[in-house]
């Protein structure tokens, strides 16, 4: 018997040194067992932009959904522009775009993939600008038209019901504006969505821009329909006054003078950028006041309307100028752009003053990122220590 138990104690002692020996050894290597991430708490660098609300929900139930970092897409429906386009008439520049289409063109189109794409590309804010023309719905952009919206079951209207219904735990904000000639239904488009997403529509009578991510789900509405036109008075459709940008839009019209001076001057695209990012470091900055409880989309969008002399002489050389530089204007700039976004989010805009004040960014030409990184830094905003899930008060 003793022989058996001296035998036990010296496996023992054995077992206890090797373990022993390996936990120093993780300890110098840092290696060790692989450590499994809390349910919900996804990483943004590898996530499934299609569904990363529901992967991450362990960081965002808890969070005001105005309070939620989420990328948007700037003119969203604006991919569908030809490069030849017809004209909204009802369009704020359509006396300045019926001079030049294909110019107007190449400065209006701010996307390159479809709503749904964009959705899967980790959009949860869509820009959507209709137009009524020739009897029928049609995305647009200042003036130049894209493709029909409300077209029965192979539209874009459909496609977006079927993305709604079929991502319950992606929370999609839809901003929605019409132009149209007088004695035209103005209400028409919102309330169509509407009866298309039925009770996933959510209300504002229940709930707000700071009811929780949670508060959302739970509610099983996972759509909200911001009435941009003002033209309907119904819970379902969120008054413009739920959004602000805080500044943070780029002015625009500016007068000829402005244009011509800057042409002169050799305007370079990166004064442009230079003036958007300083536009969302001061909204960032800014104590939201009055606007803590309303949706902040921080418009990190270039203003191409002084470039207009250097595209009109791109377009007078257009053999010279790759198409995507000549037929794609403001993706081209756009391009230029969202990389120093990027660096801007992981490096600045991380700083805790500013990210806690993060919500929608809105991007043009969302989708053309390598592996999404632009979607990403935005999202991963979500998981930095101490975000707060408190909402500052009025």
């Amino acid at each position: 018997m003793r022989r058996g138990t001296d035998g036990t104690g010296l496996r023992r002692s054995a077992a206890g040194l090797v373990a022993l020996i390996l936990a120093v050894a993780a300890m110098v290597t840092g290696s060790g067992p692989a450590q499994a991430a809390p349910a919900g708490r996804a990483s943004a660098a590898t996530v499934d932009l299609s569904r990363w609300m529901g992967d991450m929900h362990g960081y965002l139930d808890d969070q005001p959904l105005n309070r939620i970092a989420m990328p948007g897409s700037h003119d969203s429906g604006s991919w569908s522009i030809p490069a030849d386009p017809a004209l909204c008439t009802s369009g704020w520049s359509y006396n300045v775009a019926k001079l030049d289409t294909r110019l107007a063109a190449s400065i209006s189109r701010s996307q390159s993939d479809s709503l749904t794409d964009q959705l899967d590309e980790g959009a949860r804010y869509l820009d959507l600008r209709l137009c009524f023309e020739g009897g029928q719905w049609r995305t647009f952009h200042g003036a130049p038209m894209g493709g029909l919206f409300f077209d029965d079951a192979s539209g874009e209207a459909a496609s977006l019901k079927r993305w709604i219904d079929d991502h319950p735990s992606e929370v999609v904000v839809i901003s929605v504006s019409a132009a149209a000639p007088t004695g035209t239904d103005a209400a028409e488009p919102v309330t169509r969505l509407r009866d298309l997403f039925g009770s996933r529509a959510a209300l504002r009578t229940e709930l707000s821009p700071a009811s929780t991510y949670g508060d959302f789900v739970k509610a099983k509405k996972n759509v909200v329909l911001v009435d941009s036109s003002a033209a309907v008075d119904q819970p379902w459709a969120w008054h413009p006054d739920n959004v602000s940008d805080r500044g943070s839009y780029p002015a625009g019209d500016p007068s000829w003078w402005e244009i011509l001076k800057a042409f002169f001057s050799g305007s370079p695209p990166q004064q442009i950028y230079d003036q958007t990012l300083s536009l969302n470091q001061a909204a960032l900055a800014r104590d939201p006041g009055t606007d803590a409880g309303r949706f902040f989309v921080l418009s990190s969008i270039v203003q191409p309307d002084l470039q207009i002399p250097q595209l009109f002489l791109i377009r007078l050389l257009s053999p010279f100028f790759p198409a995507t530089v000549r037929d794609n204007y403001l993706m081209y700039l756009a391009n230029g752009l969202n990389p120093q976004l990027v660096t801007k989010l992981r490096t600045d805009w991380r700083a805790p003053e500013l990210a806690r004040n993060m919500n929608i960014v809105s991007i043009d030409d969302l989708g053309h990122r390598p592996q999404g990184d632009l979607q990403r830094a935005v999202i991963d905003i979500n998981t930095l220590p101490g975000r707060s899930t408190a909402v500052p008060p009025a």
